[in-house]
């Protein structure tokens, strides 16, 4: 319904428009560039539950919009400049889009050497219609869960987090798989399991893929909130790297013409295109691992960081809530603070701690990192204490 009238809208504006039906983003956003199309339309809810679908708007490369033309949209809005174009445009069945975005992913990779047996719980979103197939195609045996599609996620919530993937990790513990993948409603994120059916950190999926880039050198851009486990390895193994803004990184990636962009549970990968893609990245991390399968172990006997993110369900002030944590926490040894992306302290041994308010409902998020578990307690219970006297 809301796709149809999404559709009505544009043509009584005099557009044409392709209807690609129930896709995944990342197929919405490849079917944007190359139809050709002046952009592109997802109606979706993303990681939330389906009561707030929205539209994301993608451009004629298959970016979702730079904030300054978010914003000029939104100024349109409010001023009522829409214009009738004296002719209605017509509504165009494309039902190739999807088998088309299929094999455009799996010629980039090739054959498994090492078949890995895989879960792929696909959220009952409409990646149960692609990442099931790309990963089989590659060779690989898949275990789909979750795939029968369906707009209320009866399965589970569609937010791939460790609390809603707790039905998930117990079959992944029984089936006698090497790995596990989780999407969000509409595939572009993407989490890995191990095959014990533990949660990894999402930094595991972006060193994998940071492996299978086929390059050591370029600008790689991560989200003020990424972990520093993925800073760590990229300088590693040679790539520069740049922060951005989280949900942006893509127009930095853009602007510097970087080789990969990442924040927790969205991989970009320019030489596809510059748009979150977890099916792709579910590809790409599925070659390495074929073909490197000790990768895995050896990130796992090198981690040293605790990672968490948390919420409050109520905006925070601000004003008010940044210098109460600089005084909270400047008794441990601040060694620098950030106003990229709303407010990070980062502290000498390399601990952080960050306060953003979200962009899509009105919560406070609390991003915390540190090397010990004692710290990193510390960090979220009294990062939590600024959030909540700052309502």
């Amino acid at each position: 319904m809301l796709a149809r009238s999404v559709a009505a809208a544009l043509c009584a504006v005099g557009y044409d428009v392709s209807m690609f039906g129930m896709v995944p983003t990342p197929t919405l956003a490849f079917g944007a560039r190359s139809r050709k199309c002046v952009a592109g339309f997802s109606v979706t809810a993303s990681h939330n539950p389906p009561e707030f679908s929205g539209v994301k708007v993608f451009n004629s490369e298959g970016m979702e919009l730079a904030e300054d033309d978010e914003q000029r949209i939104e100024r349109a809005l409010v001023v009522g400049a829409a214009r009738s174009s004296g002719r209605f445009g017509t509504i165009y069945e494309d039902g190739e889009v999807l088998d088309d975005y299929v094999s455009s992913v799996i010629a980039r990779f090739r054959k498994a050497r090492r078949p890995l047996r895989i879960a792929v719980d696909c959220a009952n979103g409409p990646g149960g219609l692609v990442t099931p197939r790309v990963l089989a195609a590659l060779g690989h045996e898949v275990v789909p869960v979750n795939a029968q599609t369906s707009w209320a996620f009866p399965a589970r919530q569609p937010e791939p987090t460790q609390d809603n993937l707790v039905d998930f990790c117990r079959v992944v513990s029984q089936l006698g798989v090497d790995l596990g993948f989780a999407h969000d409603g509409d595939a572009d994120r993407l989490v890995m399991t191990d095959g014990g059916g533990d949660v990894l950190p999402d930094y595991y999926a972006a060193i994998i893929a940071l492996h299978g880039l086929g390059t050591k050198s370029g600008t790689v851009v991560l989200s003020e909130n990424t972990s520093s486990a993925v800073e760590e390895e990229a300088r590693k193994l040679g790539f520069d790297v740049r922060r951005s803004r989280i949900g942006k990184s893509f127009v930095l990636l853009r602007e510097v013409g970087g080789v990969f962009a990442t924040e927790p549970s969205k991989i970009v990968d320019p030489t596809w295109g510059y748009w979150e893609d977890g099916i792709n990245a579910a590809a790409l991390i599925s070659s390495v691992l074929s073909e490197h399968p000790e990768l895995l172990s050896e990130i796992k006997g090198r981690a040293v960081w605790h990672y968490r993110q948390t919420s409050v369900s109520a905006g925070a002030k601000m004003r008010e809530l940044i210098p109460k944590a600089r005084e909270v926490f400047k008794r441990l040894k601040i060694a620098e603070e950030r106003m990229l992306d709303g407010y990070k302290i980062v502290f000498n041994d390399g601990s952080w701690v960050m306060f953003r308010r979200s962009g899509t409902e009105q919560k406070t998020r609390l991003y915390c990192e540190a090397k010990s578990q004692t710290m990193m307690d510390l960090l979220i219970q009294e990062g939590l204490q600024c959030i909540e006297s700052s309502l």
